[in-house]
């Protein structure tokens, strides 16, 4: 009888150490995977684009609208890159410290165009097409992601890039751009 004791309290005394020990430990975040990572770096990317071309925006255009919309996509685009920049860090995932090559190519001709209506063109249909591009990364990344916390982040922000799209879409006409 003894015997049966001692193990029920060793056996007791085990699973309660192995009790404290899993509430010790953080939970382990599910490693993303290649799909996720690419979304992560790509959207980084993107937001540093749209932070760049949209003080831009700011600076050479001689619309309102065009200057308004430039200094939302600052702000929008900023909020949204310090979040996705927390979550790489937290998913160990490392991020680039500028946009892709095409983006800055896209940024250099925005640069050189001349102030004004032509700016103002360039500019709409550039966001036009960059929009739409991170409008169907995100929804990949939505669908075929595997990491709950960036399918979140994808997510969280569809709504804001869809919005960023549809403003686009409405300002359009008044710039002789026809939206695709």
């Amino acid at each position: 009888m003894k015997l049966w004791r001692r193990m029920a309290v060793l056996l007791a005394g085990a699973a309660m150490a192995v009790t404290a020990t899993a509430a010790a430990s953080p939970a382990v975040a599910v490693q993303p995977s290649e799909q996720d990572t690419a979304w992560m770096v790509a959207a980084h990317q993107a937001n540093l684009a749209e932070i760049a071309t949209g003080k831009m925006a700011q600076a050479k255009s001689s619309s309102a609208a065009v200057k308004d919309l430039g200094q939302r996509f600052v702000t929008d685009h900023a909020k949204l890159d310090a979040s996705l920049k927390a979550l790489a860090q937290e998913l160990k995932v490392s991020l680039p410290a500028e946009p892709n090559a095409e983006q800055k190519a896209v940024a250099d001709k925005l640069q050189a165009a001349a102030a004004g209506d032509e700016f103002n063109k360039m500019w709409i249909e550039q966001q036009l097409a960059a929009h739409t591009k991170s409008m169907k990364a995100t929804q990949q990344e939505i669908d075929k992601g595997e990491a709950a916390q960036v399918k979140e982040a994808a997510e969280a922000a569809m709504p804001v890039i869809t919005a960023h799209h549809e403003a686009l879409i409405k300002a359009a006409p008044d710039f002789g751009v026809k939206p695709q």
